[in-house]
């Protein structure tokens, strides 16, 4: 449960600084995703963490080895990653153009950038986090 609590916790930071940064047009600082995207990576990792542990306290799957959590954890990650991704495409396909906003993805080099951020942060939360497995 405190992992849970801990990770709706980060969950909610990230969002709040999110909104803050569409209120005051902070996204428009070069490399203002950058940070945005470690966190975002690393919130994810906390909640991939507790909801493999609350299943994996359940079926006995603690003796597995080390690389299986750790996939587990990279994958439900880089999966909200991806998610998270389409939302900025599909934003910037129809709101942005309609509103003349600017574009989220740059480019596809920045998308990947994107991605290697969130696997960063989730890494960074597996690793820091891993004695509750």
């Amino acid at each position: 449960m405190k992992l849970f609590k801990r990770a709706f916790a980060a969950i909610g930071g990230v969002l709040l600084i999110h909104g803050l940064l569409l209120l005051t047009g902070g996204y428009s600082v070069p490399n203002m995703d950058v940070p945005m995207h470690l966190f975002g990576g690393f919130a994810m990792g906390l909640l991939a963490l507790a909801i493999h542990h609350s299943v994996a306290s359940k079926h006995h799957t603690s003796h597995s080895p080390i690389w299986y959590h750790y996939l587990f954890v990279i994958g439900f990650a880089m999966l909200i990653g991806i998610a998270w991704e389409f939302h900025e495409y599909v934003l910037d396909q129809t709101i942005n153009i309609w509103y003349n906003l600017p574009q989220s993805q740059l480019s596809l080099s920045d998308t990947m950038k994107d991605f290697l951020n969130d696997w960063i942060g989730a890494s960074v939360a597996f690793f820091l986090f891993k004695k509750s497995l």
